[in-house]
C-alpha cells in the first residue's frame, strides 16, 4: 500500500492520531486530519467540512467509533479506504508479531511477554494500547518480535493488521457505553483471531474466549490441569508435559493474574532457547493494579486504579479475600452492571464521582453500608480515616477516571498522594 503524495486524513489527535500524522508526513503523504476538539481548528491541516472533501485514505484513531458515525459514512461512500492506526502501524513492521487482548490483563501479560523475550536475548518491542503507537515504532527487522497490546477499540476499525500469535485473555462486560452491546463487543475481541496466523492462545477458563477457535491452530491455557496446552498442576506450570515454573515463584497477586502468567507462557511456547522461570520470578507487577500503597496500624492501602470494569474490581476483591475491605468505587461509568461486586463481603462501599450515586443505590438494595461524595478526594480521605486493623482500603473504582482525571493513572498517583498524606498526620 502507498501513501506518497496520497491525500490521507488523520481521524482523531490524541496520540496513536499524532504519531500516525509523523508516520504519514514520512511516507511524503499529504496529511490532513479531524478532531472533535475545535481547539486544532486554526492548526494548517485541519479539515473543517469532512463532508467537502475527498481523500484516498482515512486512518482512523481507536477513540473514534465507526458505528452509526456520519463523517465515516460520507467517506466511505466517496471510496476513501478506511483504515485504522493499528492497520496503518502493522504494514511497517518487520518480524514476528505477538497480538494480546482481552478485557483484563493486557498490559500485564504484555509487559511480562515483553520482559521474558528481553531477558532471553530476542530483539523485542512492546507497543500499542499499552501506550506506545505503533505507527512510532520505526525500526524493527525480520529478527524482531514486536508485542502489541490491542484493544477492542483498535479492532473495531481494523482490517488489515495480522499477527504471528494472537491471545485472547477474557471476555467481559465492558465498554458498552461504546459499543452498545454486548454482542458488538464480543465481535470486535473475536477480530483478533481471525487476524492470527500461525497460533492462536485461548483462555479455556473463560466461557467466551474459548469459543474463539476457528479451526486455526489453537493453544490452550488454564488453571486446571490439560492433556495438552499451558496448565497448573502440582503448583507448577507446564507447556504439556514439561514443568516451566513453580507458582511460588509468581509475585503477583490473585488467580486472574496466574491467568496472564499462562498466557504469556503460552504465546512463547515455540520459541527457542526461552528460561521461563527466571523471568516470571523477578516480574513486578505495574503501577495502578493491585499495588500496595502503604501499610500502617494493620491496615492495608491498596492502589488498583488501573480496574476499570466490574470483572476487575472482582478479581481484586477475590486477591484479598478474608480481609475487610472498604472499597472506593466511581468515577465515569460504562453502562455496566454492578450487582456482582456486592455479592462479595464488603465492610463499606465509597462512592464517588459521576457514577458515585448510582452505585450507591444498587450497594443499598444489598444491604451494604455506603457513603457517597461528589469529589474523589473527600472520597479517599474518609475511607482512610474507617480503616481499622486488619481493614484493607482499597481503590479499583469499575469506572473510568475522564470526570475527574485524564486518566486511571493520574487518578492513581492522586490516590497515593492523598494516602501518603493521610499517613504522614498518623501517629
Amino acid at each position: 500500500m502507498k501513501f506518497k503524495n496520497k491525500k490521507v486524513l488523520v481521524y482523531g489527535l490524541g496520540d496513536s492520531g499524532r504519531s500516525a500524522v509523523k508516520l504519514l508526513s514520512r511516507l511524503n503523504a499529504h496529511v490532513y486530519f479531524y478532531d472533535d476538539d475545535v481547539s486544532y481548528s486554526n492548526f494548517i491541516g485541519y479539515v473543517r467540512r469532512i463532508e467537502n472533501e475527498k481523500f484516498d485514505y482515512c486512518v482512523v484513531s481507536p477513540g473514534v467509533k465507526l458505528k452509526d458515525n456520519p463523517y465515516i459514512e460520507i467517506m466511505k461512500n466517496k471510496g476513501t479506504v478506511i483504515l485504522s492506526e493499528l492497520d496503518l502501524g502493522y504494514l511497517f513492521l518487520k518480524g514476528k508479531i505477538i497480538a494480546v487482548t482481552g478485557t483484563n490483563g493486557k498490559t500485564t501479560t504484555c509487559n511480562l511477554i515483553y520482559k521474558i523475550l528481553k531477558d532471553n536475548g530476542y530483539d523485542a518491542r512492546l507497543c500499542g494500547n499499552i501506550g506506545v503507537p505503533i505507527t512510532s515504532i520505526n525500526d524493527t527487522t525480520k529478527n524482531s518480535v514486536t508485542v502489541v497490546e490491542v484493544s477492542s477499540f483498535q479492532l473495531e476499525s481494523s482490517r488489515l493488521f495480522r499477527c504471528d500469535v494472537g491471545v485472547i485473555l477474557n471476555v467481559m462486560p465492558d465498554h458498552l457505553n461504546r459499543h452498545g452491546t454486548m454482542q458488538e463487543y464480543i465481535d470486535c475481541k473475536k477480530k483478533l483471531a481471525s487476524f492470527t496466523r500461525r497460533k492462536l492462545v485461548l483462555n479455556l477458563d473463560d466461557e467466551i474466549a474459548k469459543t474463539f477457535n476457528f479451526d486455526k491452530k489453537c493453544l490452550y491455557f488454564s488453571k486446571n490441569t490439560l492433556k495438552k496446552g499451558v496448565f497448573v498442576k502440582n503448583n507448577q506450570i507446564f507447556i504439556n508435559k514439561k514443568p516451566v515454573c513453580g507458582l511460588q515463584n509468581i509475585k503477583l497477586k490473585g488467580e486472574k493474574n496466574l491467568e496472564n502468567v499462562l498466557a504469556a507462557i503460552a504465546s512463547l511456547s515455540n520459541f527457542k532457547g526461552i528460561n521461563f522461570n527466571d523471568s516470571i520470578s523477578s516480574f513486578l507487577p505495574s503501577a495502578h493494579r493491585l499495588e500496595l500503597v502503604g501499610e500502617r496500624n494493620g491496615v492495608m492501602y491498596v492502589d488498583d486504579s488501573k480496574a476499570t470494569n466490574v470483572a476487575s474490581v472482582i478479581n481484586a476483591l477475590t486477591a484479598f479475600d478474608g480481609k475487610r475491605i472498604l472499597l472506593l468505587l466511581g468515577g465515569q461509568g460504562k453502562n455496566a452492571p454492578y450487582d456482582s461486586i456486592f455479592q462479595h463481603p464488603l465492610k463499606e462501599v465509597v462512592t464517588f464521582g459521576e457514577e458515585g450515586e448510582k452505585i450507591s443505590a444498587i450497594a443499598n438494595r444489598y444491604k451494604v453500608p455506603t457513603a457517597n461524595f461528589k469529589h474523589f478526594d473527600d472520597a479517599v480521605f474518609y475511607a482512610c480515616e474507617r480503616g481499622e486493623v486488619g481493614d484493607v482500603v482499597l481503590l479499583s473504582p469499575a469506572c473510568s477516571s475522564f470526570d475527574e482525571f485524564s486518566s486511571y493513572k493520574e487518578r492513581g498517583e492522586k490516590f497515593k498522594e492523598l494516602v501518603l498524606e493521610f499517613l504522614s498526620g498518623k501517629d
